[in-house]
């Protein structure tokens, strides 16, 4: 991970059935959060945009599969939130109970 705040990592990646983007950014907990409940209010409203070069917009089905995981080595610590959702032809399908 970067030391400096303001640097931004992003990644893209495509193979014929997988399409991937993920981006790292060192920032405050107050910055963190915000992001947080900005992805909280876009995953209610059903739709998540992502501005910027690599930018996309994700529509979110009315259920999901959501995983929250919490890692710990010795010199390191992660948590991680994942929502996860089945496609058919392109469009989200919600995911059964």
């Amino acid at each position: 991970m970067a030391n400096n705040s303001q640097e931004a990592k992003a990644e893209s990646a495509s193979t014929d059935d997988e399409t991937e983007r993920e981006g790292e950014k060192v920032m405050s907990r107050a910055d963190g959060a915000e992001v947080l409940h900005e992805v909280a209010d876009s995953v209610e409203a059903g739709k998540i945009e992502i501005d910027g070069e690599d930018g996309f917009t994700v529509a979110v089905p009315e259920q999901f599969e959501l995983e929250v995981e919490y890692e710990e080595t010795d010199d390191e610590a992660e948590f991680e939130v994942e929502i996860e959702w089945q496609i058919e032809n392109g469009e989200p399908v919600s995911t059964d109970n």
